[in-house]
């Protein structure tokens, strides 16, 4: 997988946490039909950027958008 498919791949989710608010992985898998290596790619992107965070609700990992998060991705 190249970079830039990473990006790619990081905006989709992106926009789709914009939309649809916190999502759990199995989620996003799920609505993007990116394997668990492409959400954990796009993912960790997004989180070094600090576009994201992760909450605990009963005990599954969501993913939601940093509340300073206000500008689009891409």
């Amino acid at each position: 997988m190249l970079k830039n498919d990473i990006g790619i791949n990081a905006g989709v989710i992106w926009q789709l946490l914009s939309n649809e608010g916190a999502l759990s992985v199995r989620q996003i898998g799920e609505l993007t039909g990116y394997n668990d290596k492409n959400i954990c790619l796009a993912l960790g992107w997004l989180s070094r950027e600090n576009k994201i965070q992760f909450i605990y609700k009963n005990e599954i990992l969501y993913i939601e958008l940093n509340s300073s998060t206000s500008e689009m991705y891409y």
